[in-house]
């Protein structure tokens, strides 16, 4: 309905611009594998019975910039209208809104532009509560310019989730978290080394910011689980298996971290 509605009554230019992302997605030509199917009908009946995770690739599809005519100029309303349909059947996802940044072209003649710094993403959403006090301040802080690749790790470990590759999941949570550290100690003139772990990189923020010393066990859990249970290190006799609700944990405990130790480290104390 949402797209009927953006698209001015029609499905077709939405179902259509689908197909053509869809079919590279499961590598085929035809989505259902019925023969004789228009395009438009191809993806209508793909969507109504293919996995959840191939439904939510197309939900962040036709929300690309590319797909903007489909939804007739009102992707924004689009994004706000499906998160509170998520919301009131309590489904356990969340979709961003995409994010622009002010652009200077080359050209001296033209004038101040903007362009897509990040795409719509479906994201998992724990909990209302974890969602707006840990993952959504994560996110606004991470689209900060000096965080941006930070923000791409977190982003991916996200979509890892998504797609129930955990333990990638907890590698890019890490990540992540690391390249928060170092940009904070590089712009707080804390002395470290790029090729710094984990462990050193925080006990340089908490001896540089006066923290305590037992800050350091539950700020080192994103640490600790990468270095224990994901894909980083090898398994060798015994395969690595990290369980979906560890992945969710290791991702809500990076977002809490990352927005504590900013605080921390630019509250001046």
């Amino acid at each position: 309905m949402l797209l009927r509605d953006a698209g001015d009554g029609s499905l077709l230019p939405a179902l259509e611009h689908l197909h053509g992302k869809l079919t590279y997605l499961v590598g085929r030509v035809s989505l259902s594998q019925r023969q004789g199917m228009s395009p438009q009908d191809d993806t209508l009946q793909f969507l109504t019975t293919c996995s959840d995770a191939h439904f939510l690739d197309a939900v962040e599809y036709i929300l690309q910039a590319d797909a903007h005519m489909c939804l007739g100029g009102r992707q924004e309303d689009v994004v706000t209208r499906l998160n509170e349909f998520l919301s009131i059947d309590d489904l356990p996802y969340f979709v961003t809104k995409q994010v622009w940044e002010p652009w200077q072209s080359d050209d001296f003649r033209s004038s101040q532009r903007i362009r897509l710094l990040e795409e719509s993403k479906v994201i998992p959403k724990d909990s209302q509560v974890i969602h707006e006090t840990a993952i959504e301040p994560a996110l606004q802080l991470l689209r900060q310019p000096a965080f941006r690749y930070a923000n791409t790790e977190f982003m991916v470990a996200l979509e890892d989730y998504r797609h129930r590759k955990f333990g990638d999941c907890v590698t890019k949570c890490n990540a992540s978290y690391e390249s928060v550290m170092k940009v904070i100690c590089g712009q707080k003139r804390f002395g470290y080394s790029e090729g710094d772990s984990t462990a050193k990189l925080l006990r340089t923020i908490m001896a540089q910011t006066q923290m305590e010393g037992f800050w350091e066990t539950p700020l080192m859990v994103v640490g600790t689980l990468r270095n224990k249970l994901s894909s980083a290190h090898g398994a060798g006799e015994n395969a690595k298996v990290v369980p979906e609700h560890v992945a969710r944990y290791a991702m809500n405990m990076t977002a809490s971290a990352i927005v504590f130790l900013h605080d921390q480290a630019y509250s001046g104390k």
